[in-house]
């Protein structure tokens, strides 16, 4: 039975992606961001070792969205005192695990955007399409529905 588009999701098609378990971290996905120039959105439930995830922000900070859920306040908080120019906005049941890189690159993953020590895993895929029918259908969408802080 093949998959269609439905209120649950959307069908795609993808020729590049790759699937890691316990090989990759955050930081090594991103390691290029200093060269990107697209948008970076990211959606997580919490923000862990907003240390680490400064490291990262640093590399580029700025075009960067990040959606949390509202338990990850106090170390929203921390990053965007740190990063005033990251757009942070906190969501009342955001559980999802997803990182758009524009133009082409989305990551989904079990672990939530910061330093883990768990065994986790990820798919990653470089396809225009699926990034653009993320962004509109999910991270645009869950935007809307969140509060931004200032």
């Amino acid at each position: 039975m093949a998959f269609t588009d439905d209120n649950g999701g959307f069908v795609f098609s993808c020729d590049d992606a790759k699937f890691s378990v316990c090989a990759s971290t955050w930081n090594t996905r991103l390691s290029q961001l200093g060269k990107i120039q697209g948008a970076l959105c990211i959606m997580t439930h919490h923000l862990p070792n907003p240390e680490y995830i400064a490291r990262i922000i640093a590399k580029r900070p700025h075009n960067i969205f990040i959606i949390a859920s509202q338990e990850a306040r106090e170390n929203a908080q921390k990053i965007k005192s740190q990063f005033p120019q990251v757009r942070i906005a906190l969501h009342p049941k955001l559980n999802a695990k997803v990182v758009l890189v524009a133009p082409e690159t989305v990551w989904v993953a079990s672990s939530d955007f910061g330093e883990t020590k768990m065994v986790e895993s990820a798919i990653g895929l470089h396809s225009v399409a699926v990034y653009n029918r993320a962004l509109e259908s999910v991270f645009n969408v869950e935007w809307a529905k969140s509060v931004e802080l200032p």
